[in-house]
Formats: C-alpha cells, sequence, structure tokens
C-alpha cells in the first residue's frame, strides 16, 4: 500500500521536496513626473480603468513609474518588481515568477496555476507563470494597480494588476542604442527604433539582450558555475490610423531565457541528507544543475473607433509557450529525487469594448471576454533512488480553460465635485483535465488516463463614490469583491487530482490623493481591509501533493507614497506600508519541524494555523531615494539612489521558516550629452545584503532555499538620435 501512495504521488515529490518561501523585498516610491523641465508641470496619464486618466483623478491606488525611473531604482524585468511598489512581491518559485499584492497571491510550480496578480502588457492577459520572468524593453511605463480588479480587468486580478505598457510608435523618427558591461562577466545590450513607413503608417521595434556569464556560486558537487541567465527580447509595433477617428495596432514578441538561477540550497542550521551542513553563500551540492530554458511569442492587434456618440475597441491576441526545466530535488549529492518539466502553453483571447466618447460627463464601458487556454505537462519525470527498482515514474496531465465574461461600468457624477462608479461583470468558467502516470521510460499505467471537468460561473463588482475637495485633492472609499478561478493541478496523479474551488475577497478601501504648492508635493495614501475566503494552498498528505482550498483570512494596512519636487534638479521620494494579516481557524494545515539532526520531519497532523500571518506580507516595507539631476556644459549630470527596507517576512502557513529584515541600497550616476551621448554607473544591492527569495520545507529531509542576486555593478553606454 505504501509502494502504490508512492507511485500514484508521482511528480508530489516535487512539492513536497521544494515548499516555497521567498524573501520579501520592499518598494520603491512612485515617481510620478518624468518630465523635469518645469516644476509641477505634467500628470501621468494611466488606463487604470481601460481608458486614459489623470493619475489623480483615479479613486483607486495606483503606483505608475516612468521607465527611467525604473531603471534608476534597479528594476530592468518583473524579477525586479517589487522595487516599484508598496506591498507588492514577486516569489520566483521554481523559475515561475508568482506575484502578491498585499499578501494576495497564491505559490505553486504547477504550469495552470495562474497569479493571483494579473500581468497585462499593452492591454493583454498574460497567464502563463513560468512565462512572465522576462527582461522589460521599449518600455513607456509601468502602471501597480492595488486591491481586486475584477470588473473591467476579470481573469484572477484579486489581488491586483500589473499593466506592462510599451511604447507606441513615433510620427518622428527614434533610435535609442545601449550597451553595458557589468560584473560576473554580464553583457548587456539594447536597441529602439520608431519612426514612419508610410501615409498613416508607422512602426518602431525593441530587442533586448542580456548574458551573464559567471555565476553568483558554485555547485560542489559538479565543480562548476552556479546562478548565471541569458535573456533575448524581441517586440515591436505597427500602427495604422487610416482617419482620425479610427486607431490600428499590431504587435508581436518573441522572447527566449536559460536561466541557471534556481538551484536550491540548504539555509543555515538545516543538514543534507548526505549529513552536510549549510555550505555558505551562493554555494550548491546537488548532483544535477537545475536549470529553465524556454521560449515564447505570439502577438496582438488592437483596433479602436470613435463613431462619436461612441467608441468601440477590439483586443485579439494569441501567445504559445513553451519550456523545459530540470532540478534536483533533495539538495544533496545523492542522486535521491530529481525532477524533469517539459511544458507548453498556447493561449488565444478576444475582447470587445463598447464605451463612451472620451469628452462624455457620463463614463461607461460595457464589453465581453473570451479566454481560451490550453496548458500541458507532457511529461514530468521525476526520478531516483527514492522510486527504487522502477527508477521514477511520468506524470501527464493537460488542462483546457474556457471561460468567457461580460461586464460593464460606469462612473456617473452626482455633483460637480462628487462621482459614483458602478460595475458588474459576470463570468463562466469551465476546465477539462486529462491526466495519467506511467513508469519512466515505460508504457506501463501506474495511473491510467482519466478525464475530469470543472465548471463554474461568479460574479464580481466594484462600487466606489470619489470627491474633489479641491482641483488637487481627491478622496475615495471603494468596496471591491474579487475571484481567482479554481482549477485543477496539472502535476498531480489523476486519482488524487480534485478540482479546487474559487477563492473569494471582498476589499473595502479609503484613500486620499493630494497635490501641493503648484504640484511641487504629491502625497498619496490609502487604508484597507480585505475579508479573504476560501484560500488556495497546496497540502500534502501521504505522500500526495494537491492543491485544495483552506481557512480564511482577514488583512489590512495603510500605504503611502510621497514625492517632492524640491527645485528644478532634485526630486526626493519615500514610501511605506503597514500590512496585518491573520488566519482564521486552520485545524490540519500543513507544517513541518526541523529535527535535532537537522533535517524535517512530516509535521504534526493535528496543528492548527489560526491566527498566523499569511506567506509574502511583511508587516513593514518602504523605501526612500532621490533623483538628482543638475545641467553641465554640452548636457546634464543624473545621480540616483533607492534604499530599500523590508521586515521580517513568514514563507509557509506554519509560519516556521521566515527571512529576516533587510535593507538593500540601488544606485547610479551618468552624464548624458546634449547630442545624444550619454554614460552612467550604476550598482544594485550595494549592501551586499544576503536574502533568499525562495526558502521552503521539505517533509522528510531538507530546509531548501535560493539566495538572491548579490551586489552587482557595472557601466552603460548609449547614443540617442
Amino acid at each position: 500500500m505504501a509502494l502504490k501512495m508512492l507511485l500514484l504521488g508521482g511528480v508530489s515529490a516535487i512539492t513536497i521536496l521544494a515548499q516555497p518561501v521567498e524573501a520579501q523585498t520592499s518598494s520603491a516610491a512612485q515617481h510620478p513626473q518624468e518630465n523635469t523641465s518645469d516644476i509641477g508641470a505634467g500628470d501621468i496619464v494611466v488606463t487604470a480603468q481601460r481608458r486614459d486618466q489623470r493619475l489623480q483623478d483615479v479613486p483607486i491606488s495606483i503606483s505608475a513609474i516612468g521607465a527611467s525611473s525604473l531603471s534608476n531604482s534597479g528594476v530592468t524585468g518583473i524579477s525586479q518588481l517589487q522595487a516599484a511598489s508598496p506591498n507588492l512581491q514577486v516569489n520566483k518559485q521554481n523559475g515561475s515568477a508568482n506575484l502578491f499584492m498585499r499578501g494576495i497571491g497564491f505559490s505553486s510550480g504547477d504550469l495552470a496555476a495562474e497569479s493571483s496578480v494579473a500581468i497585462y502588457v499593452d492591454g493583454v492577459y498574460q497567464p502563463t507563470t513560468f512565462a512572465n520572468v522576462f527582461e522589460f524593453n521599449g518600455l513607456e511605463r509601468i502602471e501597480v494597480l492595488k486591491g481586486p480588479q475584477g470588473t473591467l480587468f476579470g481573469r484572477n486580478a484579486t489581488g491586483g494588476v500589473v499593466q506592462v505598457i510599451t511604447k507606441d510608435p513615433s510620427s518622428t523618427p527614434e533610435m535609442n542604442f545601449d550597451v553595458g558591461y557589468a560584473n560576473y562577466e554580464t553583457v548587456k545590450a539594447s536597441a529602439y527604433v520608431s519612426g514612419v513607413l508610410a501615409d498613416n503608417v508607422s512602426a518602431n521595434v525593441a530587442i533586448q539582450y542580456q548574458n551573464q556569464n559567471k555565476g553568483w556560486g558554485r555547485n560542489v558537487t559538479l565543480d562548476q558555475k552556479a546562478f548565471y541567465a541569458r535573456d533575448f527580447n524581441l517586440r515591436g509595433k505597427l500602427l495604422f490610423t487610416p482617419d482620425n477617428k479610427t486607431r490600428i495596432m499590431v504587435s508581436g514578441n518573441y522572447s527566449n531565457f536559460d536561466h541557471d538561477n534556481i538551484d536550491l540550497q540548504n539555509p543555515p542550521g538545516s543538514t543534507l541528507l548526505t549529513g552536510e551542513g549549510y555550505l555558505g553563500r551562493y554555494r550548491t551540492a546537488g548532483d544535477v544543475a537545475s536549470t529553465i530554458s524556454g521560449k515564447s511569442y505570439g502577438g496582438s492587434l488592437t483596433a479602436t473607433h470613435d463613431f462619436g456618440g461612441f467608441q468601440i475597441r477590439n483586443i485579439s491576441a494569441y501567445q504559445k509557450f513553451s519550456g523545459y526545466q530540470v532540478f534536483d530535488q533533495d539538495t544533496s549529492s545523492l542522486a535521491f529525487v530529481k525532477g524533469e518539466f517539459f511544458m507548453r502553453t498556447r493561449m488565444i483571447s478576444e475582447e470587445f469594448h463598447v464605451m463612451a466618447p472620451s469628452s462624455s460627463r457620463f463614463q461607461w464601458l460595457a464589453g465581453v471576454y473570451y479566454f481560451n487556454y490550453d496548458t500541458a505537462f507532457d511529461p514530468v519525470n521525476v526520478t531516483g533512488v527514492l522510486f527504487g527498482p522502477i527508477g521514477g515514474v511520468s506524470v501527464y496531465g493537460q488542462g483546457r480553460t474556457r471561460s468567457i465574461a461580460g461586464f460593464a461600468q460606469g462612473t456617473y457624477p452626482l455633483t460637480d465635485k462628487l462621482n459614483l462608479t458602478a460595475g458588474i461583470r459576470y463570468s463562466r468558467d469551465k476546465v477539462t483535465y486529462i491526466g495519467s502516470e506511467t513508469i519512466v521510460n515505460s508504457p506501463i499505467f501506474v495511473d491510467p488516463e482519466q478525464t475530469k471537468e470543472y465548471l463554474k460561473s461568479k460574479p464580481t463588482w466594484r462600487l466606489s463614490l470619489d470627491y474633489k475637495f479641491s482641483p488637487d485633492v481627491l478622496g475615495y472609499i471603494s468596496y471591491n469583491r474579487g475571484v481567482k478561478s479554481g482549477n485543477f493541478a496539472l502535476g498531480t496523479a489523476p486519482s488524487f487530482n480534485e478540482a479546487y474551488q474559487p477563492e473569494q475577497i471582498d476589499a473595502y478601501e479609503a484613500g486620499l490623493k493630494t497635490q501641493f504648492f503648484d504640484r511641487k508635493i504629491t502625497f498619496n495614501a490609502a487604508a484597507f481591509y480585505y475579508n479573504f475566503k476560501n484560500i488556495q494552498f497546496q497540502k500534502r498528505a501521504a505522500g500526495v501533493v494537491t492543491t485544495v482550498n483552506g481557512p480564511s483570512a482577514s488583512i489590512y494596512g495603510i500605504e503611502a507614497d510621497l514625492t517632492g519636487r524640491i527645485t528644478r534638479e532634485l526630486t526626493l521620494h519615500a514610501s511605506g506600508g503597514y500590512l496585518h494579516t491573520q488566519l482564521g481557524d486552520f485545524p490540519g494545515a500543513p507544517n513541518t519541524n526541523r529535527l535535532s539532526n537537522g533535517l524535517d520531519d512530516f509535521g504534526d497532523p493535528t496543528y492548527n494555523a489560526k491566527g498566523n500571518r499569511l506567506p509574502y506580507a511583511p508587516k513593514y516595507s518602504g523605501n526612500v531615494g532621490f533623483d538628482y539631476r543638475r545641467p553641465v556644459e554640452s548636457g546634464h549630470v543624473k545621480l540616483s539612489s533607492n534604499l530599500l527596507y523590508s521586515g521580517k517576512a513568514y514563507g509557509e502557513l506554519d509560519n516556521r521558516l521566515f527571512v529576516k529584515q533587510y535593507v538593500a541600497l540601488s544606485a547610479s550616476l551618468g552624464w548624458e550629452g546634449d547630442d545624444g551621448l550619454r554614460v552612467s554607473v550604476w550598482g544594485n544591492n550595494l549592501t551586499n545584503t544576503y536574502y533568499y527569495t525562495f526558502i521552503g520545507a521539505t517533509a522528510g529531509a531538507s530546509d531548501v532555499a535560493i539566495p538572491a542576486a548579490p551586489r552587482t555593478y557595472g557601466i552603460t553606454l548609449g547614443y540617442s538620435f
């Protein structure tokens, strides 16, 4: 019977031996003004309500950060995005990017597990967490929307939405080139070209390449480098404007990556199965190098037309991803258990909007959304001496998600100063799961093929009131219902794979957006309370790991952003957040304990996690920094710095493992000439703070962790014309 349970568990060893935890990184300030030519002039325009609005007029907590501000804060891709907004965390589990907003998120290495914080690129939802570990290229800005955004953005925006907005083609020629070199033999290069191709037709292309050839650490068993990576990204747009009422944008993208930065090591105090203790910083002992590689490509077509009394917009998109991942689960030189993942996804989406003209006093939008998403582990091979003479098992899993939704939202001015916003969305999800399990490299079934279905319909909604106390002071209150859809876990053997149900959040928020002294000072603050129910999490039982629904939790906190344009040359910024999370009654919660020999037990089945904090939710986080720009002969000098703070953060529901509080400093110094030439030196994590981006328990083995990058620094040369 024990052998049967082990075989049916199959890929469950993957999650037993790598339970997710991440170090919590703090936030960088919102930089509301990229144009420094006039103090107080210039407003950030955002699309948080699927239309262009001034940031300070939107009754939602938002961090909007331009490309240069992100670069000044050391943010070059999704993986560093936690340095851009309060209470936003990025968990990199086994190569995937799982985002957490105000404690809301879902950490899983399962291919079908979509994030609770939705990522959109140029208006298109990106469901694959493994393909979302990308570097930015041709970036215009990032918008981080806090709290449930299910009414207008819909699918799995329970914690919030991150909008990545790239540059549109320009009507005048534009070229921008950068090359750089950094420590760890890192070479970087990027190019952006934009201009007019013909009457009413313009185009752009953005290319980004990065190769970190030397690793941060070393695998002592294989005697080879560890923690290095290579990325290539290509993105282009073609804009047609046949008349002043019609706009058609065709976009395409391609990315290819090879990351050897997911090697697991044992943290201090834990012991490997071989009896070895902590190996030291950035040192691992696996008998195989843990890597993930993949490529994705796709495109979208966005067309808008103004009929005068109303406007229409259609967004059609296609995206495909394929990848391969391998890692040593036991972290030691023993060939105890190894996982190989062959992954593929395909997404087709269609969204249609009808909306009020921009000049209308009553702003409204209605639409429909169709989502067609296929995922597959084909297969997952789990091998090693753990499986005895059979060598291992292969788990096959396919998921087919079909979702359709209708939605509407409107903002009506009750008075000249008071606005009422109301919206509703109704979504219907159908998921078909097909799975089986065989002995590895054999047609012999351990668990024959099974087909299961999940069908659920759920409404989400939004209500808010906002009041203009003055042209530069806005107050608002809101209530939002958010829902994250259910699914099946593709890496679980079919006999144990039951659908997990939607989780639900009711979010209440009050906020204040202000500007003073001719908009030299911007201060925005928000307070929030969440009632979080039916939380999705991973559960271990009898050698099997499944995704199930658990307890409720209460969440409340505050956030604030302050930016001061002190002079034409100097801008100061600071942001901070306080977050309280508390689990409800949770008997039988997953847990482990470290034994006296440094290994982990299988936990206490009677353990109750009531009162514990949610993972990836530090109580305090914040930052302080500045941007200084001073004219000099034939150009100007730029100096920027950002100091991040992250409080103690727990990694799992039992609150045993945690990352202690830490600070990290980034800075850059550069010169930009009037002729377009520029040079800069920069550094990230200049404090050389050692912390983990992944840490977790291993039932029956050892605690495991992945360290964050150490101090990195380099030089960049650029030219624009």
